[in-house]
């Protein structure tokens, strides 16, 4: 059974206190404060029932970009990987009341974020982040849920496996200790710890209201990257999206688009759009890396006639590129 100091204590109860200010304060103040550990006590009882361990901004885990923030958090409680908070983090939001081109495109860029490496962070509600955590799981990548309540706590309850999952292959995370209820004002505390652990926000689709709008405020006001989904001019669930595209939001398209922004790679490729045999054409030459059209044909079962139509639209559109004898390549250098 791990041992808690009175100063891990301390901080424990500070992050108790529902006023950011105040918390933050009795955080600094913890160690005055030490005596008062019987309560604490009753929250490490929990976190041993519930699996939860817990770092203050005292331990050598807390992550340095947290402590950028002015009300740093004093004690983060977490179920899974940690070390996820080391690695390049990419924060996806948006509406919880979608729309399926929505959950599309939060599932296309997390998906390809994360078979790229990217770990992506969300805020485990339903719509566009369930949709990005699932992007991401579903690629075998990365993913990390910043919680709005303690993590003993499931919500929503739609989301119950989601979290499991999440707990089990990525990292749930919470300022909250456990038994905190998801009170409103704590979901846009929680969103600048989204912002501030990510090297930019994506807004895949957000209504005029949607807290996702907070979480891009929070991005540039930190001078983070903000990327946006273009939306359907004539969907409300679009509306507050499209108006930021119009302010001051990076309209993008491609995972490309984010690669470049993060310092990667662009590979020019963009699958949204494609049919699935189109997917599995670009799958093939990309394993191969320069395939003739019978081999892929082969690969994916496709007769060949029809390969022939696949890849002449690929090539018409930028996206493959025929080298002699009828071999095939993704097109690199395609903007």
């Amino acid at each position: 059974m791990k041992e808690y100091q009175a100063y891990q204590k301390a901080f424990i109860l500070a992050s108790f206190e529902t006023d950011l200010k105040k918390r933050c304060y009795l955080a600094d103040n913890a160690l005055a404060n030490f005596r008062r550990t019987s309560e604490a006590d009753k929250v490490i009882a929990k976190m041993e029932k519930y699996g939860i361990s817990v770092i203050t901004s005292e331990d050598d885990e807390y992550p340095g970009r947290l402590q950028q923030l002015n009300y740093a958090p004093p004690a983060l409680y977490y179920k899974g990987n940690l070390d996820l908070l080391k690695t390049d983090c990419v924060t996806i939001v948006g509406s919880r009341r979608a729309s399926r081109y929505g959950v599309e495109a939060a599932e296309y860029f997390a998906s390809g974020l994360a078979e790229r490496g990217i770990t992506i962070v969300s805020g485990l509600a339903m719509g566009i982040d369930a949709a990005a955590h699932r992007g991401a799981l579903k690629s075998k990548g990365n993913t990390i849920a910043i919680m709005a309540c303690g993590l003993d706590r499931v919500y929503p309850q739609e989301n119950a496996e989601l979290m499991e999952e999440i707990a089990q292959k990525g990292l749930l995370l919470s300022e909250y200790p456990p038994g905190t209820p998801p009170l409103a004002f704590r979901f846009p505390e929680r969103n600048r710890i989204m912002a501030t652990i990510s090297k930019g926000v994506l807004v895949a689709e957000a209504g005029k209201k949607s807290g996702a709008l907070i979480t891009a405020d929070c991005a540039l006001e930190m001078g983070k990257e903000l990327w946006v989904v273009p939306g359907n001019i004539f969907s409300r669930s679009c509306e507050g999206s499209n108006e930021l595209l119009k302010e001051c939001g990076r309209l993008v398209t491609r995972i490309g688009d984010i690669i470049a922004d993060t310092g990667g790679e662009d590979d020019g490729v963009n699958l949204v759009g494609l049919t699935e045999n189109e997917k599995l054409v670009l799958e093939a030459i990309d394993r191969e890396g320069t395939a003739h059209y019978s081999r892929l044909a082969q690969d994916t079962g496709i007769s060949i006639p029809d390969i022939a139509k696949l890849l002449m639209k690929l090539e018409l559109n930028g996206i493959v590129k025929r080298h002699t004898g009828n071999y095939y390549s993704i097109a690199k250098n395609r903007h």
